[in-house]
């Protein structure tokens, strides 16, 4: 089931059971170990999701080090106005690598203090 099929699915048991608590309904065992089943599956997104966006800003970070690396290479090829504008562009690039790598660690970090509060 795609990921919007199974958020709706999952909106739509969460509103029956607002119901049912509405009207007196109490929690058993069975209700209990369905809430901890979504709970433990909603970290499990949450894991892999962090997980894919620390590796999208690696991937971004080293594209961004690639076209720092061909400004650099048109700077050597350039003019004295060309060159500086190549080098603003290839420090530009470094910089935003830079806010990549940082952004991947604190997914990183994001996964794995969720990875540590797996139960």
């Amino acid at each position: 089931m795609a990921r919007g099929a199974l958020a709706r699915a999952r909106a739509e048991e969460l509103r029956i059971r607002q119901g049912e608590l509405a009207h007196g309904a109490r929690s058993s065992q069975q209700t209990a170990q369905r809430a901890k089943a979504r709970a433990d599956e909603a970290l499990e997104r949450a894991i892999s999701a962090h997980q894919a966006a620390a590796e999208r800003h690696v991937d971004a970070g080293k594209a961004h080090r690639r076209a720092a690396a061909a400004h650099e290479q048109a700077a050597l090829r350039a003019d004295d106005v060309g060159a500086d504008v190549h080098q603003g562009a290839a420090e530009h690039h470094r910089q935003e690598a830079s806010r990549h790598d940082a952004a991947a660690a604190e997914q990183s970090a994001a996964e794995a203090f969720d990875i540590g509060n797996r139960s």
